[in-house]
């Protein structure tokens, strides 16, 4: 009987999950099929819902509260719509893109210089340094002074036991105590004090040379850079100009090829020419890019900025001092050698605080000891009550020699005295290396000074050669290949000629940086004016890039 009820339970449980999953099938796909019908638009994202059938508010299937809830929801969606979509990788987007906004900001010769005192990370390093190493000057400077010290071992202190006696009386000790000790100390003779000082001040001065010859260091690479920039920028306007001019003769191939006085190989020369020259064009700004980017970073201007140059290479003056007397101004200015002189005397002092190690150190001290005590100690009848009040106040001359130290403090100083040997070697090793810079530095000038003057005049015939070489192509006397080649000609030599400006400017800047010698000699009454009428000509569609011919100083002597 009762497997029967329990059978005929789970019947009944059965219909009734079946009857209650009917209902709620039926009415969820009733809902879908009359009132929802949910689209996406992937353009905007945006979810919109169809028109509710105003008619069926009073369905006769008992969904009328289904009906206002899923109106309520479409009314909710509707104002969700109205809202811009949201999409979770728009603002890492957003962020990426103001991240990728270049700005360029203009950069002048004459502003290096306080850019890099104001961003540079190095220079900020050092001069953390230097006020590192100030302060261990002070701390070493402080050994002149008296030291007072103040010491207590009981504060409060307090004293409690016994003592027992087989032969005398036992004793007990009941006391609650309070001492202070005060000690005023002054070196009178201290064989390590003077060299101990000389040795921070060195390494202070040691600390504010490294300023200053990295100061030079990165204001010269910087200049290099601005030069180097400054050559980019002009070679791409050259190749620029170089491909105008290929354009123009590859038209003007395909015209005589078409009226019957040119042939398909001169279509095939200016083709190829014109795909060199855009070669070198992409080349140079990819060298340009580069560039940039080096003076960016030797700027510490932000990862979006970007340096720009408004200037053309000139020769900013001549250098009008000899060889040798130049490599005697180097000698004096250079602060490596100050540094490595630095070194000799920081191991001076280093061997003359080891060998004082060994020498009678005598101090003077002044000490004053006070305490108050209720109570006593070692008596047999401690009284609580008995206050005891006590001052002393000690002067004298402290004398302290290490005699004998295993032979620590002489190796030490031998040791000291090798270095030094081995600086002296180091400084007259630098002096020559300065005298083989200066006399490089100096020779290229006068390299740099000649190309300039021969790329000049190579330009002058090169643009003499082209404008004949077209006109004999034009009167049918020549081939294309003459015109390619006296292009190609002149375009190398105006390279030629940018290389060489920039180059005489590197070495006066870097003579400028290895010798001090700030003051150059204004060439600019010194030009060659049967130079300047080239500056004012454009032939054949290539423009000529020497503005800078009547500022160059291409009279130099």
């Amino acid at each position: 009987m009762s497997k029967y009820l329990k059978a005929n339970n789970f019947i009944n449980i059965t219909k009734s999950l079946m009857f209650l999953y009917i209902f709620t099938n039926s009415s969820i796909n009733f809902a879908q099929a009359e009132v929802i019908n949910l689209q996406t638009n992937h353009r905007s994202g945006a979810i919109t819902w169809e028109k509710v059938d105003e008619d069926e508010d009073n369905d006769a299937n008992g969904n009328l509260q289904l009906k206002e809830k899923l109106k309520k929801v479409k009314k909710e969606n509707v104002e969700l719509n109205a809202m811009p979509p949201v999409d979770p990788s728009k603002k890492i987007i957003e962020e990426r893109v103001s991240n990728n906004i270049k700005s360029t900001t203009l950069i002048k010769l004459e502003q290096l210089g306080d850019l890099i005192r104001n961003n540079s990370n190095e220079l900020k390093m050092i001069a953390i340094r230097i006020e590192e190493a100030r302060f261990l000057l002070r701390s070493e400077v402080s050994a002149w002074y008296p030291n007072l010290n103040i010491s207590s071992t009981g504060l409060p202190q307090y004293m409690y036991g016994n003592t027992y006696n087989d032969l005398s009386t036992n004793t007990s000790n009941r006391q609650a105590k309070a001492s202070l000790k005060a000690t005023l100390k002054w070196d009178l003779i201290n064989p390590s004090r003077i060299p101990q000082i000389e040795l921070a001040r060195n390494q202070f001065e040691k600390a504010r040379l490294a300023y200053s010859i990295k100061y030079r260091q990165l204001l010269l690479d910087t200049y290099i850079q601005f030069f180097n920039l400054q050559k980019s920028i002009q070679e791409i306007r050259i190749a620029k100009d170089s491909i105008k001019f290929s354009e123009t003769s590859l038209k003007e191939a395909i015209i005589r090829k078409n009226s019957g006085l040119g042939s398909n190989f001169d279509v095939l020369e200016s083709k190829t020419q014109l795909s060199k020259d855009k070669q070198l064009l992409v080349e140079k700004i990819g060298y340009k890019n580069i560039n940039e980017r080096k003076l960016s970073q030797l700027l510490n201007l932000k990862s979006n900025t970007i340096p720009t140059i408004n200037s053309v290479p000139k020769i900013i003056g001549s250098w009008d001092t000899g060889l040798e007397q130049s490599i005697i101004k180097g000698h004096k200015y250079r602060e490596e050698l100050d540094d490595i002189q630095l070194d000799i005397s920081i191991n001076n002092n280093k061997a003359n605080i080891a060998n004082s190690s060994n020498k009678p150190k005598v101090s003077i001290y002044n000490s004053v000891d006070g305490y108050i005590a209720k109570g006593e100690i070692g008596v047999a009848s401690p009284r609580h009550e008995n206050n005891i009040n006590s001052t002393n106040t000690t002067i004298g001359i402290q004398f302290d020699w290490p005699i004998f130290d295993g032979g620590y403090g002489k190796a030490k100083y031998s040791a000291s005295k090798e270095k030094v040997k081995e600086v002296q070697a180091e400084l007259a090793l630098k002096k020559s290396e300065i005298r083989k810079e200066i006399e490089e530095s100096f020779f290229k000038i006068n390299i740099a000074k000649e190309n300039i003057k021969n790329s000049s005049d190579a330009i002058q015939s090169a643009k003499e050669s082209l404008r004949l070489s077209v006109l004999r192509l034009k009167a049918g006397i020549t081939t294309q290949r003459e015109v390619v080649n006296n292009q190609r000609d002149l375009t190398q030599a105006e390279v030629n000629h940018i290389q060489a400006l920039t180059d005489y400017n590197i070495h006066i800047i870097s003579l400028q940086s290895k010798t001090g010698l700030k003051g150059l000699k204004d060439c600019t009454n010194k030009i060659d004016r049967n130079n300047s009428s080239i500056n004012k000509k454009k032939e054949n569609g290539h423009a000529n890039h020497l503005p800078l011919n009547i500022d160059s100083c291409m009279g130099l002597s």
